[in-house]
């Protein structure tokens, strides 16, 4: 009894999460981002009324992202954690397939050049492989019915970054694992067991330098451009509520560099587009109306596919 306490105990609560700096809803990004968001607004001279943080806080998007943030954390602990490769595992492998075939280098870099390049090439690779899963999920007739839940959304909120259907979270997980565990391996194999990584918060110091204060503004109605030049650098709020406007899905899919759609040719840029946002996927959303349509849906969706193949 006491050793299943304590496991219980030790797992992680649905709101650890406002106080994980790995986490989109940690409270100091959440503060920032509402003062930026104030800020803007009082320049804007476009100060919200009661009734419409009523209409917005409350609407049936926001209810049911609030919802499914409870229902997707006890998926997540129950199901995917337990089925998702770890990163030390993959290492391993990588580390073990290296050494089958090569002699390990231990290159002489200093301490501080190997963990620098450490958090940069991961930066990098999983950032690059995060914008390549994404323009996937759109793209593959097979996994958009599942990235689709997430689209549905009319009203943007913070808590939509975790409307994503199991399926999806288990794809990212995987992918998380293979390149950490790869990147991770490689570096030990070059540099041996010197590695560390530089962090702000728990989280790498590349995310957080580069969006983490103005991330839960993507999923919101504040407009926010970093401007023309750094908007081919970096993923701005607005460049994201261009990808939740469905008639521009098919664009902007990076996650903290736009460079990628920009090299690869899905990048619009907010000077580009005319007009206010048409947020989510037109009636067909009206199917998503509950956290059950969320995770069902899809699975109908591919059934439905099947036999008309």
């Amino acid at each position: 009894m006491t050793t299943a306490f304590t496991t219980l105990h030790s797992l992680p609560k649905p709101f650890d999460g406002l106080f994980d700096g790995a986490e989109r809803i940690f409270w100091l990004y959440l503060l920032a981002s509402a003062a930026i968001a104030l800020v803007l607004m009082l320049g804007a001279g476009s100060w919200p009324t009661r009734a419409r943080l009523r209409a917005y806080w409350l609407s049936s998007d926001s209810r049911l992202d609030a919802l499914y943030f409870i229902v997707a954390w006890g998926l997540r602990t129950a199901l995917i954690v337990p089925l998702v490769l770890s990163v030390q595992t993959v290492a391993v492998w990588v580390l073990h397939g290296l050494n089958a075939f090569y002699d390990p280098p231990f290159l002489a870099w200093r301490y501080r050049s190997i963990v620098l390049a450490y958090t940069l090439a991961l930066f990098l690779l999983s950032d690059l492989s995060r914008y390549w899963l994404h323009r996937l999920m759109h793209r593959s007739r097979w996994l958009w019915p599942f990235h689709r839940v997430h689209h549905a959304a009319e009203v943007l909120t913070p808590l939509l970054v975790y409307r994503i259907h199991p399926l999806e979270s288990l794809l990212f997980a995987l992918r998380h694992a293979v390149v950490a565990g790869g990147v991770t391996g490689v570096f030990i194999f070059l540099f041996g067991a010197r590695l560390d990584l530089y962090t702000i918060f728990g989280e790498n110091l590349f995310i957080v330098a580069l969006f983490a204060f103005t991330a839960n503004l993507r999923h919101s109605h504040v407009r926010l451009s970093y401007g023309r030049w750094l908007d081919h650098i970096l993923v701005s709020p607005a460049q994201h509520q261009i990808h939740h406007d469905r008639r521009h899905l098919n664009s902007n899919f990076g996650s903290c560099l736009a460079l990628w759609d920009w090299v690869f040719g899905t990048l619009k840029l907010p000077a580009q587009i005319q007009g206010a946002p048409d947020f989510g996927i037109g009636p067909r959303g009206a199917r998503y109306s509950s956290v059950a349509a969320l995770l069902m849906e899809p699975f109908r969706d591919l059934g439905q596919m099947m036999r008309r193949r």
